[in-house]
């Protein structure tokens, strides 16, 4: 219509959008739910939409973190796999070979990769069978 005023959203509704957005990414941080739970309702956020709202973000942050124990459950095991194949390979060798006493500090480089392997295989876990035990955000887990 030409003569008609042009049509707005309303304040409120993007102070909402930028509330629950700053709320998620408080959440996806590592947060405490406590914490934006107050944040939410101090902004003029009801009780029960801010539980609502902090619960699909701990979700989301939940899930992610179980994609990110996914991927260190793999990587340790092949990395374990890997190391211990080469590892009994090369123990294998007969000693009267020679090549035996030559390959010790190949074999110390393997144990250092297995322990690596350990411990991604060992933090996978966790992340996915309690993502909520950790509190650092999602950037800091993925170092």
């Amino acid at each position: 219509m030409k003569g008609s005023a042009p049509h707005f959203e309303p304040s409120f509704y993007m102070d909402t959008e930028k509330l629950i957005t700053e709320a998620r990414a408080k959440i996806i941080w590592g947060e405490a739910a406590e914490s934006v739970r107050e944040f939410l309702i101090s902004n003029g956020m009801s009780g029960p939409e801010a539980d609502e709202q902090i619960k699909a973000f701990t979700l989301e942050r939940d899930r992610e973190i179980r994609k990110l124990g996914i991927k260190n459950t793999l990587i340790g095991a092949v990395l374990i796999a890997i190391s211990g194949s080469a590892i009994h390979f090369l123990l294998a060798i007969p000693e009267n070979y020679g090549r035996r006493l030559s390959a010790g500090r190949g074999v110390a480089i393997l144990v250092l990769v297995g322990l690596y392997g350990l411990w991604k295989l060992t933090n996978g876990i966790i992340y996915l069978v309690r993502p909520q035990s950790e509190h650092q955000s999602i950037s800091d887990l993925e170092e």
